[in-house]
């Protein structure tokens, strides 16, 4: 995976596309320091909504920093 370049407000790509291997483009949206929203993009351009979860006491919004942590240690859920 790439060095993830995180934006404190707008969309960061937190897992590029590869058609090859059928994997989605994934980008979450920041404003003010939290993760207010995330995004799976299909190849065909369609965009769906995700939800992201760690646990019961941490759901989206979420502070930007500890999702960052989640995401690198793989323990965010996005569904």
């Amino acid at each position: 995976m790439k060095k993830i370049e995180w934006n404190k407000n707008g969309w960061t790509v937190i897992q590029e596309s590869d058609p090859e291997k059928h994997i989605l483009e994934i980008a979450c949206l920041a404003e003010n320091g939290k993760v207010v929203e995330v995004r799976r993009r299909h190849n065909d351009g369609e965009e769906e909504k995700l939800t992201g979860k760690l646990d019961e006491n941490h759901t989206l919004p979420m502070e930007l920093e500890f999702f960052k942590k989640a995401v690198a240690k793989g323990e965010i859920t996005l569904k």
